[in-house]
């Protein structure tokens, strides 16, 4: 009876190894292959959701929203954690295909997601730390979401962001005079960081920062530029030192403000002259974001 048994089990792996080999690759990369194009839904426990950041994600004051590419930001990050374990972290840069629609398979429970979107420069994420820090900032949104996952879940879940950052708009009346290279916004300290879970700025710093100024502006007026910085939820204040610098980065002319108010989705808007004397700065408004702060020098 031994012998029998033994005889049809060695038939049997004969009959399996004969009708699943190929002469075409590796069994095993066959079965890998296999195992990972199983559709997310039918994954014991897990169903897919999109996200949705379509015309109502990103709120940019009372009764007016926009969208992605309205906005032109160029990555968008998704933090999922169940409790204080962080499940996955899917990002998307504006060339992908779908960005602004991303599916996320998902273990059934409650979840709190975490969403960022951005157009900032040489983000650095650290889900130890729980932030986001750029080289520059640039216009931001950030938001959260918590979500009991089962199978009766929609297929899409809408998401809506709120701006995380202000900006310092500064404008040069007096003409542009020759030899000016680069306008100079030296703050107190600037914040470059995002805490995703919290939405308060973190990595504060006090480099100057700047933009170079075409040859074309020389002898023009009403030189612009913004700046952008993380904010928190309350208004901050900092001192700032704008300069029109030269190409050996001689100082051509400057002026100091201080107690410049910041907050989120806010514009603070200076205009006036930086070269000679009788420099002073009025405010001008901007449309697309909450009424702009309004500070005179």
């Amino acid at each position: 009876m031994k012998n029998l048994f033994l005889n049809l089990l060695i038939g049997l792996v004969a009959v399996c190894v004969t009708s699943c080999s190929r002469d075409d690759g590796d069994d095993g990369e066959a079965a890998m292959i296999i195992a990972l194009e199983i559709p997310s839904d039918t994954i014991p426990n897990h169903t897919t959701i999109t996200f949705d950041f379509g015309g109502n994600a990103f709120s940019l004051q009372a009764m007016t929203r926009a969208t992605l590419s309205e906005l032109t930001m160029t990555d968008l990050w998704i933090f999922d954690y169940i409790g204080d374990e962080l499940k996955q972290t899917v990002h998307q840069a504006s060339t992908d295909t779908g960005f602004g629609y991303p599916s996320l398979s998902l273990e059934y429970g409650e979840h709190t997601f975490y969403f960022v979107a951005s157009r900032g420069s040489d983000p650095v994420v650290d889900t130890d730390a729980a932030t986001i820090v750029w080289s520059a900032v640039r216009d931001s949104f950030y938001g959260s979401l918590m979500l009991n996952v089962q199978p009766s879940s929609g297929s899409t879940q809408a998401v809506s962001l709120n701006r995380c950052v202000g900006r310092l708009r500064i404008t040069a009346t007096d003409v542009v005079p020759t030899g000016a290279s680069k306008m100079v916004v030296s703050p107190s300290s600037w914040y470059y960081g995002l805490n995703y879970k919290t939405g308060d700025a973190v990595r504060s710093a006090s480099t100057p920062l700047y933009v170079n100024i075409p040859d074309s502006y020389i002898g023009t007026t009403n030189l612009s530029a913004s700046f952008y910085t993380i904010s928190g939820a309350s208004s901050w204040q900092v001192s700032v030192t704008v300069s029109l610098v030269a190409s050996d980065e001689s100082v051509i002319g400057s002026v100091a403000i201080a107690d410049v108010p910041i907050l989120r989705n806010h514009i603070t808007s200076y205009a006036g002259g930086i070269v000679g004397a009788g420099r002073s700065m009025t405010l001008s408004s901007d449309d697309e974001w909450v009424e702009d702060a309004t500070v005179n020098w």
